[in-house]
């Protein structure tokens, strides 16, 4: 299940990447850079590693090759950390005012990098040769401890990028922009997955603790599919308010001329 529904996502993200790169690029020779297109070139590129790095197949192969466990799974956070964070930055370029805009672009940098520094002493403290960093291993109180500020992060980074999405939805279909505003609404629904994930992971480890987990054969099913059609959904959702973006851009320079 999981080399499928990975594999399917990293094909995704590879195509996002080059679509936003070239459009990146495009915007960068006529002078027109901004954050966001960086960003959301940076977000799509790190999104493909870490599901790449997520499918079994490359996670056996990563590992014998450095000779380290777990050093798969601890690429593929740090990857979804990025992402996440990435993702964040671009709709803060977009949405804030320049007044604002530094400030809360440093905020979220700051937020991201606490995140990390937290995470890696604990994968150090934990890992080992019977140990991996799945719910699988919930008894284990490293592995849920870190697996919490991971999916912490990820719930509250996938919440603000649904509230974003969803708000810049409207403003964009009460402006006439049907592209962008599907797009970003789809965007809005797919981050909602990605909360989901989250509290589907993080839920368990909580059960697991308090007791009372559920089996954990549904978690390892509901788990994977939430994080797949969270990454296909988002990726979708802003390529298509990319395309939608340019087509008004087009339309503003055809009026103009006119």
């Amino acid at each position: 299940m999981d080399g499928i529904v990975f594999g399917l996502c990293a094909l995704v993200c590879i195509a996002g990447t080059a679509l936003s790169g070239r459009e990146a690029w495009r915007q960068r020779a006529r002078n027109e850079y901004r954050v966001a297109r960086f960003t959301r070139t940076v977000a799509f590129g790190v999104c493909g590693v870490g599901v790449l790095l997520a499918v079994p197949e490359v996670e056996n192969l990563v590992e014998s090759m450095t000779g380290m466990n777990n050093a798969a799974k601890l690429g593929a956070h740090i990857c979804a950390v990025l992402w996440c964070g990435s993702l964040q930055l671009m709709l803060v370029d977009w949405s804030y005012n320049q007044d604002v805009l530094k400030a809360s672009l440093y905020a979220r940098i700051a937020f991201g990098m606490c995140v990390l520094t937290a995470m890696l002493p604990l994968f150090i403290e934990t890992t080992g040769e019977s140990i991996e960093f799945t719910t699988e291993y919930a008894s284990a109180p490293g592995v849920t401890v870190y697996l919490m500020v991971y999916l912490g992060y990820v719930a509250i980074t996938c919440g603000e990028i649904a509230f974003l999405c969803s708000g810049m939805a409207l403003s964009a279909r009460r402006s006439g922009h049907s592209w962008t505003a599907s797009g970003l609404a789809v965007s809005a629904t797919a981050a909602l997955l990605g909360v989901a994930y989250a509290a589907s992971k993080g839920s368990y480890l909580v059960m697991h603790y308090l007791g009372h987990p559920w089996p954990l054969r549904y978690e390892e099913i509901v788990s994977p599919l939430l994080a797949g059609l969270a990454v296909i959904a988002l990726i979708t959702g802003l390529t298509m308010a990319m395309v939608g973006r340019r087509i008004a851009a087009r339309k503003l320079v055809g009026s103009t001329a006119v």
